[in-house]
């Protein structure tokens, strides 16, 4: 048994002990991604924004050594947020960049996709809006290719785009 249950992920979480949950993680990354996925679903604002939080913090820490992890845990997020998967991951946005800006060379092609897929369902743009600026924040190349559109919408404004 690895030990990592959803109570320890929640637990860690609230207190934001980041180094154990980097211990859970590199023990047991697939439980992990599981308990953090479940916690964007919580009651709470709070935790559900550490939950998305935490996944660029661990993208930071570990993308280099665990590329392919990160790239699949995007993948699902992405198959989340289409309506035919039967469940719509109204947090999908912000995880995915969250993981994007944590590691922006190595997972920048998602930035677009997650965005096209985001733009196609309003009740994503809350979400979608706090991906953009952060995505910008980080590089304004990520958003490049739709940025007339995200204007548009009033996701992001000039400044913000400048960077």
């Amino acid at each position: 048994m690895s030990g990592v249950t959803k109570h320890k992920v929640l637990e860690l979480l609230q207190k934001d002990d980041t180094d154990e949950l980097l211990c859970l993680f590199d023990r047991a990354p697939n439980r992990v991604r599981k308990y953090l996925t479940m916690a964007t679903y919580a009651e709470d604002d709070a935790t559900r924004k550490k939950a998305v939080n935490c996944f660029g913090w661990l993208a930071k820490k570990r993308g280099m050594s665990h590329p392919e992890f990160f790239r699949e845990t995007i993948r699902r997020h992405i198959w989340a947020m289409n309506d035919e998967s039967g469940n719509m991951d109204w947090l999908a946005p912000e995880i995915i960049g969250q993981i994007v800006a944590a590691q922006p060379r190595m997972f920048e092609e998602f930035a677009s996709i997650m965005i096209e897929a985001a733009l196609k369902e309003p009740p994503f743009y809350p979400s979608l809006r706090k991906a953009v600026k952060l995505l910008a924040g980080t590089d304004k190349n990520l958003i490049q290719h739709q940025l007339s559109r995200l204007q548009e919408l009033g996701m992001i404004n000039e400044n913000e785009a400048a960077g």
